[in-house]
């Protein structure tokens, strides 16, 4: 081989060396770059991280701190509160002008308002902090129920709305749960229908959907806009947010009452909504092997009810009818005439709303005994018992007060007849004659409250600043 072609390979060989170098070399440096960038965006990562930690620690720090706080500031307004509402309570008792009674009666719902809503901010805080438990304990659904109704009647009264409530006869007789915190829920729910609805009323109904137990709460109000039918379960929203509305309210009660149902395994939501009308239900699991609420008392019985109303009387019939009675409604006294005329058969009772007047409750008395209906009944709240005066009942055989519970239902409707016995007269004012009341209490407020109540049930109060005074006072007296 002749030195030319030596050199020649030895160029080439070189030539090969010194591309593979030069490959060599580029793959390290995209190696090392490829590298490089993925260390930069671990980095990136790592600090993407560490600032989500601290904004999560910051946010519960200031959730732990909001919810102290508001548990602190709701405890210092209550304490006034508390004072303010005892002394309007004081305030009612004495001789008031007309005028004045209203001012009282004002300064008592506004004080109420203003409890709900501290109520309403402290649970909310409970629920953000995660530090909100339920009970479980067994209770009778129907007297439920009808308590929260019987609870809120008195509002409703005041603003002319009806109030009335119907438990379906599949429903269990008894249910388990948190009997507080449903309560809280229905009176959130017909609160808020109460607030929106000027005109008929509000309606609760309780059934079963299969192995749930649905309440759902009907009003006659103007409904919720389509684009607010989400928005009003939210913290702090309102179906109308204009600032002058009259029945504007923070717009925590459905957004608090949605998760208390959700925490009780049910699911509240807005089901019906028009210008007639909304209904609001929520479902809740319903105890399998319960004991069914139905049973036939008023079997056979036949009744006429003769009123102008949206739930009290058909919610009334639907009762009777669950309970074994035939029952009919109408609305005008030409109509029950006709009716009380045409029967072969006596309607063995006839229920007289008061609030079609004296005048027409007196003459359809008349009309039913010429009818030889057997007994005769008027339905009246409280306010109306009060506005007729107890000659009203002269025509009658007895009574129902309104809103209507199942139980006395039946065993006034179970009856024979007989004459309603004379109105109980009210506590005596001196129920605590010659007891001795020791009150220890360091709020001036709260103990002028206290011993003027004591006081006015004639007893004799003595006041103690602290538990150590009490402690003194009450081995003094041993």
């Amino acid at each position: 081989m002749s030195l030319n072609h030596i050199a020649i390979l030895a160029a080439a060989q070189l030539a090969l060396l010194l591309l593979a170098a030069s490959i060599f070399i580029a793959l390290r440096r995209r190696g090392r770059k490829q590298i490089e960038a993925e260390l930069e965006s671990l980095r990136d990562e790592i600090w993407e991280l560490r600032a989500a930690a601290a904004a999560r620690d910051r946010a519960e720090a200031a959730s732990l701190a909001k919810s102290r706080f508001l548990a602190a500031v709701s405890h210092e307004f209550r304490t006034p509160l508390n004072g303010v509402m005892g002394l309007a309570q004081l305030l009612a008792m004495t001789r008031l002008t007309a005028e004045q009674v209203s001012y009282v009666e004002a300064i008592g719902d506004s004080s109420r308002s203003l409890s709900q809503l501290i109520d309403d901010i402290l649970d909310f805080s409970k629920i953000e902090a995660g530090k909100f438990e339920l009970r479980c304990e067994t209770f009778a659904l129907a007297p439920f129920v009808e308590s929260v109704v019987e609870l809120l009647a008195p509002r409703a009264m005041a603003k002319g709305l009806e109030l009335a409530s119907v438990i379906s006869p599949d429903a269990p007789r008894e249910i388990v749960g948190d009997p507080a915190r449903l309560r809280q829920v229905l009176v959130n729910l017909i609160g808020n229908a109460m607030k929106f609805t000027e005109r008929g009323g509000v309606g609760v109904r309780v059934m079963r959907e299969g192995a749930r137990l649905r309440f759902a709460v009907r009003d006659t109000g103007p409904g919720v806009p389509d684009a607010a039918r989400e928005a009003i379960f939210e913290e702090f929203e309102q179906a109308d947010p204009s600032e002058n509305h009259p029945q504007a309210g923070a717009g925590l009660g459905l957004a608090i009452s949605r998760r208390l149902v959700a925490k009780m395994g049910g699911a509240l939501a807005l089901v019906e909504s028009s210008d007639k009308g909304s209904v609001f239900a929520f479902t809740l699991p319903a105890p399998p092997t319960s004991e069914e609420l139905a049973q036939a008392h008023l079997s056979g019985l036949t009744a006429l009810i003769v009123a102008q109303s949206v739930f009290e009387a058909p919610y009334l019939a639907e009762s009777m009818q669950y309970a074994g009675a035939q029952a009919e409604i109408v609305a005008a006294e030409d109509a029950a005439r006709t009716l009380l005329g045409r029967c072969e058969k006596p309607f063995e009772v006839v229920i007289v709303d008061c609030a079609l007047g004296p005048h027409r409750t007196a003459e359809l008395a008349k009309i039913a005994r010429a009818a030889h209906a057997r007994r005769l009944f008027l339905l009246f709240s409280p306010l109306e018992r009060r506005a007729f005066g107890e000659d009203a009942l002269c025509d009658f055989d007895g009574w129902l007060v309104k809103p209507v519970r199942i139980a006395s239902l039946i065993a006034r409707l179970s009856q024979e007849i007989d004459k309603a016995p004379a109105p109980a007269k009210g506590a005596p004012s001196q129920a605590l004659a010659g007891v001795n009341a020791l009150v220890a209490e360091d709020n001036e407020i709260n103990a002028l409250i206290l011993t003027r109540h004591l006081a006015k049930l004639g007893a004799k109060v003595t006041r103690a600043e602290s538990g150590a005074l009490a402690l003194e006072r009450a081995r003094e007296a041993i």
